[in-house]
């Protein structure tokens, strides 16, 4: 009797099981998005939560406190900014990606851009506690 309950109860178990999982490949893109959002919405502290405490450039010394000093003067320099991301290229492995993006950033101190920007990132990727965290990245002006 117990056995056949467990049989019966078995797919509804699995299916809730495969329910709860995430889909990775999102997840990573909505961190992408929302690391975007925060930098367009001031928030250098939410953009952060995503940028592990080890993180580095390839190219040379650059690590998380970089990161923050340089969003502080993008801060200072434009009153609005605008920020389009768009990932070119994606690969997950597991708990760790690659993602490739390419940024168009516009600010100035009022409704009109003054200067605009573009870069291209490739970055490595981990998760950490369920969240993903870019680890290290390389990135061109121009692309």
């Amino acid at each position: 009797m117990i056995s056949r309950r467990m049989a019966l109860l078995m797919p509804a178990v699995l299916a809730l099981a495969a329910c709860s999982r995430g889909d990775p490949e999102r997840e990573l893109r909505d961190t992408i998005a929302a690391m975007a959002k925060a930098i367009e919405g001031g928030e250098p502290g939410a953009f952060l939560e995503s940028v592990a405490d080890d993180f580095t450039r390839e190219s040379g010394a650059f690590g998380k406190q970089d990161a923050k000093r340089v969003l502080a003067g993008i801060y200072l320099r434009n009153e609005k900014i605008h920020l389009a991301a768009v990932v070119t290229d994606l690969r997950i492995e597991g708990d760790r990606a690659r993602a490739r993006v390419r940024v168009v950033a516009t600010g100035g101190p009022g409704l009109l851009p003054e200067r605009g920007q573009s870069w291209e990132f490739d970055s490595a990727w981990r998760r950490d506690g369920g969240q993903w965290k870019v680890f290290n990245a390389e990135w061109r002006e121009g692309f």
